[in-house]
């Protein structure tokens, strides 16, 4: 299980990058005709710029763990939104952006689903939350919204049935102090198969304060730190990137 973690706001990706990776420039990701049409319908600056490096980077890394070409890599998805690779349907990958934050995960042991939230006030949150869950507890309190809305997106990412189908499959446990573990998911093999784990990220510089939530089946996943550092301190979040990019910026 790889995961990257990326910060839209900095800097573009580098030639430096492709120095070690035997990839040409003349071959980095470009937008499909589709996103270019996605791209101009914001209305902010920042949002569409934000919206086109992630799906860029998205190709850029994937390309890179595959030591494919990153303008050669097809990104397609099911009927239900879920993404895959046609060309490499060993490898499940699962994504999820933020403002400026976008967290990448690929697994080859099974489906995987990941949400990131940066943390900000949600008004009515846990009416909205209760509109696609309504097993939430009438006890829950208002700051418990942002750990179960991130690990319920990443399970039915993880199950590819998405909020409005999958939800109703998802077991969500609440315990003391706002947190939020994965019970199972009903439905789509044994409910106890699947793991899934929220970790906070702290605010850093310009960074936002986030939720991270990771769900996989039949591997537990690695804590966040080991995920996005390979069992190294995760670096600060504006360190330039390098050829083995675990955490890095774009």
């Amino acid at each position: 299980m790889d995961a990257w973690l990326v910060d839209l706001d900095e800097h573009a990706w580098s030639p430096a990058r492709y120095a070690n990776t035997g990839t040409r420039p003349g071959s980095r990701a470009r937008a499909t005709p589709e996103e270019s049409r996605r791209a101009a319908e914001f209305t902010r600056a920042s949002s569409t710029r934000r919206f086109l490096r992630a799906r860029l980077a998205v190709r850029e890394l994937l390309g890179e763990r595959l030591a494919v070409p990153p303008a050669e890599l097809r990104v397609a998805r099911t009927p239900e939104g879920k993404p895959y690779l046609p060309d490499h349907p060993h490898l499940h990958i699962s994504w999820s952006r933020s403002e400026r934050l976008l967290l990448l995960a690929a697994a080859d042991t099974g489906p995987i689903g990941v949400d990131i939230e940066w943390l900000r006030p949600m008004p009515a949150a846990l009416d909205a939350l209760a509109t696609v869950y309504p097993a939430l507890p009438v006890t829950a309190e208002p700051e418990v919204f942002l750990p179960a809305w991130t690990l319920l997106e990443a399970a039915v990412k993880a199950t590819g049935l998405g909020l409005a189908r999958g939800a109703k499959d998802v077991d969500l446990a609440l315990g003391p102090g706002n947190t939020v573990s994965l019970r199972g998911i009903v439905g789509h093999g044994p409910p106890d198969a699947w793991y899934g784990r929220t970790e906070p990220l702290a605010a850093s510089g310009a960074l936002p304060a986030a939720v991270v939530a990771v769900v996989t089946r039949d591997r537990p996943p690695m804590s966040l730190n080991q995920l996005l550092g390979r069992d190294r301190p995760m670096p600060a979040p504006t360190a330039r990137s390098s050829p083995d990019p675990f955490v890095l910026t774009l």
